[in-house]
C-alpha cells in the first residue's frame, strides 16, 4: 500500500533497474523487488527471530545507504522523496511488524484476517503484473490505456478481489466459492462494459480467479491451522 501511494499516485521516486525494455514496467518491477521481496524478507527475519533495536537500526541504516548508493549509480531517482524518510519509515515498519506479530501469536481473529488479506493482495498484484507485461490484461480510461493508469487501477482491483476472497474463504461450502467467482465475473463485466479493462482472452481471467480462490483457501487453512 505504501508503494502504491508514494510511487503510483504521487511519483515520489522512480526505480531504473534496466531489466525490462518499457521504462514504466521496469520502474514497477524495481518496486516489486524492493517492497514485495527484499524489505518484507528483512522485516520477517527481524520479527520472527526477535532481534533487538540495534538490529532494526542497523538494517534501517543499511537500506538508507543502499538508497544513497543507488542514487549515485542512477538506478534510482527521487522527485520529492528524501533518503531520510526511508531511514525513519523503514524503522517504523520494523516495529509495526513486531507489534502485529504479537497479535498473530495470540491468534487474534482480526490479525489472522489481516495476514490472510495481505498475503492474497501480494500474490494477486504480482500475478496481475505478470499478466499485464504479457499483454493479457490492461486497465485504464478511454481508448488508449496508459501504463500509469493501469498501475493506479490494477492495485485497487486486486484489493477488491482480495477482500472478497478473504470473506468467502472462511466458509467451506460450495455456494461461498461460487459467490467469489460470481462477484469477480460481475466486476469484470462492469469494467469491460465501461472500458476500464481490456483483456486478450477472457478464459484466462476466469483461470486467474479460480487460481486466486484456491490460493486463498490454502492460505486460510494454513493461517488458521490449530484454531
Amino acid at each position: 500500500m505504501f508503494e502504491y501511494i508514494a510511487l503510483n499516485l504521487f511519483q515520489a521516486y522512480s526505480y531504473k533497474p534496466s531489466v525490462l525494455k518499457d521504462k514504466y514496467i521496469d520502474k514497477i518491477f524495481g518496486a516489486i523487488l524492493s517492497q514485495a521481496l527484499f524489505v518484507p524478507i528483512t522485516c520477517t527475519f527481524l520479527t520472527v527471530c526477535q532481534k533487538n533495536y540495534r538490529w532494526k537500526i542497523g538494517f534501517s541504516l543499511y537500506y538508507y545507504l543502499i538508497e544513497k548508493l543507488f542514487l549515485r549509480l542512477n538506478i534510482y531517482t527521487v522527485n520529492w522523496w528524501k533518503p531520510f524518510y526511508t531511514l525513519f519509515l523503514i524503522n517504523f515498519y520494523f516495529y509495526l511488524s513486531e507489534w502485529f506479530y504479537k497479535f498473530l501469536e495470540q491468534r487474534k481473529a482480526w490479525a489472522l484476517k489481516c495476514a490472510h488479506f495481505l498475503s492474497i493482495v501480494v500474490i494477486n498484484i504480482t500475478l496481475l503484473y505478470v499478466m499485464a507485461i504479457r499483454h493479457k490484461i490492461r486497465f485504464g480510461k478511454g481508448t488508449i490505456h496508459s501504463w500509469k493508469e493501469h498501475f493506479i487501477i490494477a492495485p485497487l482491483y486486486s484489493l477488491g478481489l482480495s477482500f472478497i476472497a478473504v470473506v468467502t474463504s472462511s466458509r467451506s461450502r460450495f455456494i461461498s466459492r461460487f459467490s467469489y467467482l460470481f462477484f469477480c465475473i460481475f466486476i469484470d463485466v462492469i469494467f469491460l462494459q465501461k472500458g476500464i479493462m481490456k483483456i486478450k482472452h477472457y478464459y484466462e481471467n476466469i483461470l486467474f480467479h479460480i487460481a486466486m480462490l484456491s490460493t486463498s483457501r490454502i492460505i486460510y487453512n494454513y493461517i488458521n491451522k490449530g484454531n
